[in-house]
């Protein structure tokens, strides 16, 4: 069974057993399974703000991860979701969505960012974001 878990603080995937592995492995899934791969060749700016960083696990299997990034001196988007990697047998639309949607919802951005840019290039609405006619997160009618 897929489980999506927290990659950072004290009681996430990372921390509960051998971190350095733990890292070492979510590494070389984004190098070896990036879903954006022009990624991989970007360096990591001093200035790059991470706000949740997820793992998809199938049983003790890493099969996926991700990161909500800000990069600040991005103008045009700044918010997205970042360094995403999945084995190609877990590769679905649904599954990436997923991670992606998990990932926002963790994330609590500032609501001063109102579109986090998907993988695929999608504008997704920050739920935390004061927009009018956005449905807020906890709101009954987001179900």
């Amino acid at each position: 069974m897929l489980e999506i878990l927290h990659a950072i603080g004290p009681n996430s995937w990372v921390a509960s057993h051998d971190p350095v592995a733990r890292r070492e492995a979510m590494q070389e899934l984004f190098f070896d399974h990036p879903v954006c791969p022009e990624e991989t060749g970007e360096d990591w700016p001093e200035d790059r703000e991470l706000y949740s960083e997820m793992v998809i696990v199938d049983g003790n299997r890493l099969v996926g991860t991700a990161m909500l990034v800000v990069d600040p001196e991005r103008e045009d988007r700044p918010a997205r979701i970042w360094g995403m990697g999945v084995l190609p047998e877990y590769r679905t639309e649904f599954v990436i969505r997923t991670l992606e949607e998990a990932l926002i919802t963790a994330g609590y951005l500032d609501p001063a960012y109102a579109f986090i840019e998907a993988t695929d290039g999608m504008l997704v609405p920050n739920p935390y974001s004061d927009m009018p006619g956005l449905i807020q997160v906890g709101d009954p009618r987001a179900v």
